[in-house]
């Protein structure tokens, strides 16, 4: 008998307050696949996860608001010699991510999707993007 998909897939701690849309991401390393495994070409692509959250805040007696992306994909899509890629979108601004990881190992992605949940943007309401985007500053 076949696993189940849902039982392939990597347990993750996400606060509240954030949205999956997408959730694809296995536990599974790709230093451990070959070369011509199939689930390059299913599980290792440019859409592997996407959670969002949105903000609120009223200012100068007007409501502004914000939403922020945290996006992963692998890049080039089924690639096996390619990489994960997370990055962090404020208000759809895809061209200027405030942050992005890359990397191969599926570990090191998971340990950076929790660090900037818990400990970048839990903090954080309503991101002062000027302010956020100096202070991590490389």
């Amino acid at each position: 008998m076949d696993t189940p998909s849902w039982k392939c897939m990597q347990p993750l701690r996400i606060p509240g307050g954030w949205t999956v849309l997408y959730n694809k991401l296995e536990d599974l390393e790709p230093e451990e696949l070959p070369p011509d495994d199939r689930r390059w070409l299913f599980s290792f692509n440019e859409d592997i996860l996407h959670i969002c959250k949105t903000a609120a805040r009223k200012r100068n007696k007007k409501v502004e608001t914000q939403k922020l992306i945290l996006n992963l994909g692998w890049y080039p899509d089924s690639d096996p010699s390619g990489s994960f890629r997370l990055e962090a979108i404020l208000n759809d601004d895809w061209i200027n991510p405030l942050l992005t990881f890359s990397s191969r190992s599926k570990q090191e992605i998971v340990d950076t999707l929790e660090y900037w949940l818990f400990h970048e943007f839990m903090p954080l309401y309503f991101i002062e993007e000027d302010i956020f985007r100096r202070n991590h500053r490389k």
